[in-house]
This record gives C-alpha cells, sequence and structure tokens, in this order.
C-alpha cells in the first residue's frame, strides 16, 4: 500500500488497484529492483513530513524475508483501557524484560495529562461558545418579549389566561426554531463541507483533506439549539404571564433596589449614566463579560496565529537558502568527477554568496569492548530511532563517517557553542574532532583508528575538540561521526563525495538558481534539495490558510459577545422608555438623553477595554504558553492592529448603538411613551 503523496512522487496521478509499480531499494549494502503489485493507497496524515520521505507498507512476509540487521523495530500497542497509562507501560516493561535500549514511548493522544489537557481545553472552548449562545437566544426572545409586553397585557384584559399567554410564546420559540435551525445547519454545513476544504486546498495541507460528517454533529447541534430556546423563553414566559393587564403598560424590565443620593453639584449626565449601568449589576456584569469573552477570544486567536508563524519554524530550521543532501552512502566509480563537476556547476550559478561543501567518506572504526560504552548510550538517548546495542557492535561492523569541513565552517560552529580547539592543527589535519555533545565519554580515549573502506588504509587522529551535534545531525552504523579538515581529506579519502551543500545568494539571484539547481539535481537521483525560500512559500500557504480560518472563528467568537451587548443594550432601552420619556417631560432635552446614553456605552466600552488589556493579556498569555510547549519555534507576538481594531469596534458599538436605539423610538410621541 502507498500513499497517494508518494505514488505524486513516483509520477502517478491517477492510480489503479493491481497495477505494477517498479522500486528501487537498499538492503544489506546491495541496491535491488522489485516490482511490486499495489494493493491499495491511501491520504498520509502527515503535514510536517521530511521533504520527498514517505512510507510504503509491505506484507509480512516480506518484511520477515527482509528483515533489519540490528533487529531494531517498532510495535505499536493500544491498550484496552485508557486509564493509569503510565502504570500500565511500567507493567509491561516488567513483562517484556526491556534492555537499556529499549523503551515504551507513550503517544501525545493516548498520553492522560495531554488528554486531560485537552478535553480541557476543548470543553471550557465550547462551554465559553455555548454561554455566549444561549444569552444571544435569552436576549434576542427577552427583547421581543419586552416590546410586546403591553400586547400581552391587552390580551388578559380582553381575558387570556397566563397558560395561554405561556403557549404562545413557546410557539413563537418553537417557530423561531423551525426557521433558525435548518438554515443555521445548512450554512454550518456549507462551510465545514465546501469552504474550509476548500481553503485547505490552496495550502499545503492538500493532500492529508478527508470531508467527513458525522449526522450525530447535526442531531446534538440541533437537539441544543432547541433546548436553550426553550429554557431561554421559560422566565420571559412567565413575565409575561404573571404581569396584571393594568401594570402591563407600566412594566420595566428590573426592579433595582432605591438609592438615595447626595450631591452638592445636583445631577450630571456622566454621573446618572454610571449610575444607569449598576442600578442592575447583574445585567451590566453580563454585559461586560460577554464583550470581555468574545473580544479575550478574538485577541487569545490571533496572537496564537501571529506567535505560531510556519515562517519562523523554517527560518529556525533551516539557516542556508539551499540545501542539498545526500540520501546514497554507495558511490558509482564516476562520484567523484560528478561531484566535482557539481561543484564547479554550483559555483557558476548567478548571486552565489557561499557554498559550504561537506565531505564524507564512509570508515570503519577500531573497536575494543567498553570502550565507547559511554559513547552509545549517549548516541542512543540522541537519536532514538536509530540506537545501536552495544553487544551486536564489533570490530567488523562499527561504521562511522569521515567528514571534511572548511576550517571557516568549524571555527564558526565552535565558537557559536563555546567550544575551542587548535584552529591550525585542525587546519592542517593533524588533528580530528568528533561529533558529540557529551566530552566525558572520551574521557579515556585520546585518539581514534580507522580503515577507510574505499582506500582500505588505516588512519589514526588525534582528537582535538568536541562538535555539536545539533549541526550536522550525522546518524552512524554506531561509531562516532569524524571530522577532518577538508582541504586534507584527499590525503586520507580521496574518494571521499558530497554529504550535504548549503548555499546562500543574494535576493536576486536566488529564484534562478533554484529553477539552475533542480535541473542539476535531476540528474542525480541521490541527491534531495531543499530551498528556504520554497519552504518560506509553502509555509506561508499554510500560514494564509490557518489564517483566514482563524480569523473566521475569532470573528464569531467577537461577533457573539458584540451581539449580546446590542441585545442587552436593546432591552434595556426599551424596558426604560417611559422612564426617559418621563425625564424629558420634566426638561432634559434630546440632547442630553442621547448624551446620557452614551456615556453609558462608553463606560461599557471603557470597563471592557480595561478588563480585556489586564485579564485578557494574561488569558492570552496563558494560551500562548500552552502553545510554547508543543510548538518550541513560538514567539510571543501580540497582534496589536487587531487589538486596536477590536477595541474601536468595541468603543463605536457601545457609543452608537444606545443612540440608534433612542432614536428608533423617538418616532413615538413622548404621551404615548409616558403612558
Amino acid at each position: 500500500m502507498v500513499p497517494i503523496s508518494a505514488l505524486k512522487v513516483l509520477g502517478i496521478s491517477k492510480p489503479v488497484i493491481g497495477m505494477e509499480i517498479p522500486l528501487d531499494f537498499t538492503y544489506q549494502n546491495k541496491e535491488y529492483t522489485q516490482t511490486f503489485i499495489l494493493s491499495g493507497y491511501f491520504k498520509e496524515y502527515v503535514t510536517q513530513r521530511a521533504a520527498d520521505l514517505s512510507f510504503i507498507l509491505v506484507s509480512t512476509k516480506f518484511a520477515s524475508a527482509h528483515p533489519d540487521s540490528e533487529g531494531k523495530n517498532t510495535v505499536s500497542i493500544k491498550y484496552k483501557s485508557n486509564q493509569n497509562i503510565a502504570q500500565q507501560n511500567n507493567e509491561l516493561a516488567k513483562l517484556l524484560e526491556l534492555t537499556e535500549n529499549q523503551e515504551i514511548k507513550t503517544t501525545t493522544r493516548e498520553s492522560e495529562s495531554n488528554m486531560f489537557t485537552l478535553y480541557f481545553g476543548i470543553g471550557l472552548f465550547i462551554f465559553i461558545i455555548l454561554l455566549s449562545g444561549g444569552l444571544l437566544i435569552y436576549n434576542v426572545l427577552y427583547i421581543s418579549i419586552a416590546n410586546d409586553i403591553r400586547f400581552y397585557g391587552l390580551l388578559k384584559a380582553l381575558g387570556t389566561t397566563g397558560k395561554q399567554i405561556r403557549s404562545i410564546i413557546l410557539r413563537q420559540a418553537f417557530l423561531l426554531c423551525a426557521i433558525g435551525i435548518p438554515v443555521g445547519l445548512f450554512l454550518g454545513g456549507a462551510v465545514s463541507i465546501v469552504l474550509v476544504p476548500f481553503a485547505l486546498k490552496v495550502s499545503t495541507l492538500a493532500d492529508t483533506i478527508v470531508v467527513s460528517t458525522n449526522p450525530w454533529i447535526y442531531v446534538l447541534a440541533a437537539l441544543f439549539s432547541l433546548c436553550i430556546t426553550l429554557l431561554s423563553s421559560i422566565k420571559p414566559a412567565k413575565i409575561a404571564a404573571k404581569v396584571p393587564a393594568i401594570h402591563a403598560i407600566k412594566f420595566t424590565e428590573s426592579t433595582p433596589k432605591k438609592q438615595k443620593v447626595h450631591s452638592r453639584f445636583g445631577g450630571n449626565l456622566y454621573t446618572m449614566a454610571w449610575r444607569n449601568i449598576f442600578r442592575d449589576k447583574k445585567r451590566a456584569w453580563i454585559v461586560i463579560l460577554s464583550l470581555f469573552l468574545g473580544i479575550s477570544l478574538y485577541i487569545a486567536t490571533n496572537t496564537a496565529l501571529e506567535s505560531v508563524d510556519l515562517e519562523n519554524f523554517v527560518i529556525s530550521e533551516m539557516s542556508d537558502d539551499i540545501s542539498i543532501v545526500s540520501q546514497n552512502e554507495e558511490t558509482s566509480p564516476n562520484r567523484v568527477s560528478e561531484d566535482k563537476e557539481l561543484i564547479h556547476q554550483i559555483n557558476q550559478l548567478p548571486g552565489l554568496e557561499n557554498v559550504d561543501v561537506y565531505l564524507s567518506s564512509k570508515i570503519l572504526v577500531d573497536f575494543e569492548k567498553g570502550k565507547f560504552s559511554n559513547f552509545i548510550k549517549s548516541y542512543n538517548k540522541t537519536f532514538k530511532y536509530g540506537m545501536h546495542k552495544e553487544e551486536n557492535l564489533n570490530s567488523s561492523n562499527f561504521y562511522g563517517n569521515l567528514v571534511g569541513i572548511d576550517i571557516d565552517e568549524a571555527r564558526s560552529v565552535m565558537k557559536k557553542a563555546n567550544r575551542s580547539f587548535d584552529e591550525e592543527a585542525f587546519n592542517d589535519g593533524e588533528i580530528c574532532l568528533v561529533q558529540s555533545d557529551s566530552p566525558k565519554d572520551f574521557a579515556n580515549i585520546t585518539d581514534l583508528g580507522f580503515n577507510v573502506i574505499e582506500e582500505k588504509r588505516h588512519v589514526t587522529l588525534p582528537i582535538g575538540g568536541y562538535f555539536p551535534t545539533a549541526h550536522l545531525e550525522q546518524q552512524s552504523e554506531g561509531a562516532p561521526t569524524i571530522l577532518f579538515s577538508k582541504k586534507n581529506i584527499n590525503q586520507i579519502a580521496p574518494k571521499a563525495s558530497i554529504l550535504e551543500l548549503r548555499m546562500n545568494f543574494s535576493d536576486k539571484g536566488e529564484v534562478e538558481s533554484v529553477k539552475q539547481m533542480r535541473e542539476l539535481i535531476n540528474q542525480r537521483p541521490y541527491f534531495n534539495l531543499m530551498s528556504k525560500r520554497e519552504q518560506i512559500d509553502n509555509a506561508r500557504s499554510s500560514s494564509m490558510t490557518l489564517r483566514i480560518m482563524g480569523n473566521a472563528l475569532a470573528i464569531i467568537l467577537a461577533s457573539i459577545g458584540l451581539l449580546n451587548f446590542v441585545n442587552v443594550i436593546t432591552t434595556s432601552i426599551i424596558s426604560r422608555k417611559q422612564e426617559l420619556a418621563t425625564l424629558e417631560s420634566i426638561g432634559m432635552t434630546r440632547k442630553q438623553t442621547n448624551k446620557m446614553l452614551a456615556y453609558e456605552g462608553l463606560y461599557y466600552g471603557g470597563i471592557t477595554a480595561v478588563l480585556v488589556l489586564t485579564l485578557g493579556m494574561l488569558l492570552t498569555y496563558g494560551l500562548f504558553l500552552i502553545i510554547k510547549n508543543s510548538a518550541t519555534y513560538a514567539i510571543f507576538d501580540l497582534p496589536f492592529k487587531e487589538i486596536a481594531i477590536s477595541l474601536l469596534l468595541v468603543f463605536s458599538i457601545c457609543l452608537f448603538t444606545p443612540i440608534i436605539v433612542m432614536k428608533a423610538l423617538a418616532y413615538e410621541h413622548i404621551a404615548d411613551r409616558i403612558i
């Protein structure tokens, strides 16, 4: 079975079950070509895959006939229960009697702590959305009833019972559900089935897209909306049913406690506005909480998108513009001349600023039992997927790599790592460097002897320092990787071939150079080319898609909070229209009324802004720290533009919503509003 991504690399765009696919593979240092029958193909759910690397699945029979020479295998196990994973791991380790080179690794999916964090985060996120959605539905229904309360009073005067009024309101809620739920399900389905895959297809995530829908999602969404609507209708229905007919026209949304206020300066608009906000503290904090949650989630989502920039990941992983890595250790008779020709052609490329060439030759290091025990342990900790058992190593299979490196490159890398070495002796080929981050592993080893495989020549070199593993990350067949002066490598390994090329170009020459490099590498299938610019372009494409989707979700969350504010403020002003009309009747002008309401809106906006810029920033930074644990390349980056826009939008809506609602009520005569 072959993943679709691998089939595309093989030039197969329309695979057919049963078709023949010839494949080349290496087994025990020998090249083989075999024709396989395609039994199936699938989409590979790995988005951060190494370039041009996919796993092809073969039968157990084939795998058994071609076992790993060192017996390195990975076994996947799934427990029946997800409880006490750590304890089950310990029991399994005792049962299997694992060696020091074997370990049980719990996957992220099955980790109890990770699962708890994941479920808690998802649950909290869903709870906030449901809370905001429930408040929105409740406020919509409350506005409708508060606006029609006089109508219900007249119905009661004509003999309609409270039970009948409750029935009217519940039927109204059912009618809203009958219209709103199907429309919502249709729009939600359209977004998930059409828009999301469409957005992903323009990115590098296209190979992992599978549109999958579960009918239960729609059923649960419909039931939730129906239940919330019915529950939100109960209190407004009770209010409408209990209000006496004679009091219906005097109905107010709440009856706050009476307070005596003494002031030497008399009443002023901004003081009245402040008291109006908090005379019903419950409603005031519902409005503020709704705005705070909506805007904070919007800012937190944008911060996450800004911080987890895939472009930063590429830049952190690739320090050079182009990297060419050899994928084959075997050398051909013409490999040396081909490599020299390639280097010559690269030096002719336009805009080339510098090129670092790493040469490599396979070596057989002198082996003594127990001498390299500490090194092998450190090696296995670093390269967990290429571990070696010391008991399987001997003088005939203790292979390593001899790597040729420029003195300038060696000096730069060692300086960054705060490590010293005799530069002159290294440049003259008198000493070598060993790839290791644990110098203590070589405390009793002063020099290394080895045979150069291609030359059948024995060489002994003193160890002059320890080269950082992270720079080349060279894995071997058990022996240390030895770095030697490239200037003198021909003296001991004249057939050393290119291990890796790292190049940097001027901005003007890079694009054209990448095209030319592709043409050169296509003639040499044993090389793999990676371009930083291409990787950054892919990262930008993926980031743009994630930003669009993330911003769409953030805008929805912010809109819920803003709509809650609009609904609550509208409800409040409608229920206070008699009060406002009374103030106008005793001398308050319409301009003063609008100004007072504007102050109320500004107070809401100001309190929300303070909470967002304090508690909201703490919430945002906490989210970043959680993300940082998984994406170490993440950089905390506040989206100041989005913060400014969101707060400006909050203030605008808080300022103009009361004025617009009051203007709509102004069409009624003051006598009608005051009755």
